[in-house]
């Protein structure tokens, strides 16, 4: 599949999902006008605010997408003007969809349990005519709780936008390996993933991300995948950035299936990091000596469907140390089930963003991602296996995160007491 089909079928995709968001969230809103108007003036004034909303909200997301086909990604003015509307648009179609669509299925469940019970009633009952007089308290009741429904969302999802797109979460998590080598103990290994360079995500913002990286005091660091969004004008914020990191071992990773978007087999991107502080492993491996112990980085390149899968376990695996520690670099996380019997310690993945969207209040935690993925975001067990989802810092299709981005701390120990996770904020 080339690169324009590939970007068609995307596209179609998220219009075929977002346009159903508009037209569900566009009926409950038509329904309430129809039934608080006063007047067909009215009537049509409140047609007019709706449909403006919907054509306004398209106007600034919608150009999101061919936006760095043109090389503006990093025009100030360009960036304002389609992130932070464009955002809080989408953020208000999204929970006010999520709103509707509660509303909808409650609606059947009572319709449903009414039918039921009419079968317990007596004959009598059923024949009797209940007449409701008009009320026009109710009429104004149901308009103001209209009102409050329909700009709620605006009020929750901009504060939340605001607060948490650059509120890094800075997770540090202790790995406990019972014969862990005595030369690994303490390693630390820095993990970012999903940086997506591009119209969210500008030079001084990859530098910021970097600045925090490097103030972990990593004895190496790891990005799995999605470096770049879509496109090659992205490459050069990264390329020019990536030297910022320090390590005593060095800077690994992998190419994601945002990079292939950019340039099929993510050849444009491998080639500008060529000579850059990070040795990229797609489908191959990289031996270390750390302390005298062996270590072996593995990567693999994205195991996505039918012509995107990239991946050739048996190629990255073919000059991978045997008796070293193994460690896994991957972009999506499932690739942690493909490599079951690959003897390895630690798979690191991205690709999930958490779900970008999510509810995580005290007492309160709803990912929806958590549906759709088996491993969405955080730490997996198996036996003496261990895999990390990392959250990742950056943002895709939509320009609204309420999933903090994450920068991970990675300690392995031999000790099980250290074996814990600390979130703080930065």
């Amino acid at each position: 599949m080339n690169h324009f089909l590939l970007f068609a079928v995307f596209f179609a995709t998220l219009i075929t999902v977002f346009g159903g968001m508009q037209y569900l969230v566009y009926r409950a809103y038509k329904q309430w006008y129809a039934y608080v108007s006063k007047s067909e003036e009215q009537f049509q004034t409140y047609r007019k605010i709706g449909l403006g909303f919907i054509i306004l909200g398209n106007t600034l997301f919608i150009p999101r997408f061919f936006i760095p086909q043109f090389g503006l990604q990093d025009v100030a003015a360009v960036q304002w003007f389609i992130i932070n509307p464009g955002g809080i648009y989408f953020a208000i179609i999204f929970l006010l969809f999520l709103g509707v669509s509660v509303w909808y299925a409650t609606r059947v469940l009572i319709k449903l349990w009414e039918r039921l019970s009419v079968r317990w009633k007596s004959e009598e009952d059923k024949q009797q005519v209940h007449e409701v007089a008009y009320d026009p308290s109710r009429r104004d009741f149901i308009k103001k709780a209209g009102l409050v429904a329909f700009s709620a969302p605006a009020l929750i999802s901009t504060g939340a936008a605001i607060r948490t797109h650059h509120n890094y979460q800075i997770s540090e998590v202790g790995l406990w390996y019972e014969n862990l080598p005595s030369g690994l103990e303490g390693l630390k290994i820095a993990h970012i993933s999903d940086i997506h360079s591009g119209m969210y995500m500008n030079r001084r913002q990859i530098q910021e991300i970097f600045e925090l990286t490097n103030s972990l005091d990593p004895n190496m660091t790891i990005i799995t995948g999605d470096i770049v969004d879509n496109h090659v004008n992205e490459i050069p914020n990264v390329r020019d950035s990536i030297n910022m990191l320090k390590t005593d071992y060095g800077v690994f990773g992998v190419p994601g299936n945002h990079d292939h978007y950019a340039d099929i087999g993510a050849g444009a991107l491998m080639d500008a990091l060529s000579d850059r502080k990070i040795t990229m492993l797609q489908n191959s491996s990289s031996n270390l000596t750390i302390n005298g112990e062996k270590l072996s980085i593995i990567g693999v390149d994205d195991n996505g469907n039918g012509d995107m899968d990239f991946m050739d376990l048996d190629a990255s695996l073919r000059n991978a140390n045997p008796d070293a520690f193994r460690m896994m670099l991957t972009h999506r996380p499932h690739v942690f089930d493909t490599n079951a019997d690959a003897n390895l310690h630690l798979t690191l993945a991205g690709h999930t963003h958490g779900g970008q969207v999510a509810i995580d209040l005290p007492g309160i935690e709803f990912y929806p991602i958590d549906f759709f993925q088996k491993y969405s975001r955080g730490l997996y067990t198996d036996g003496y296996r261990h895999l990390y989802v990392n959250t990742g810092v950056g943002l895709v299709a939509a320009p609204i995160r309420l999933v903090r981005p994450e920068i991970t701390l990675l300690t392995l120990t031999s000790d099980k007491t250290q074996a814990e996770i600390k979130k703080r904020s930065v």
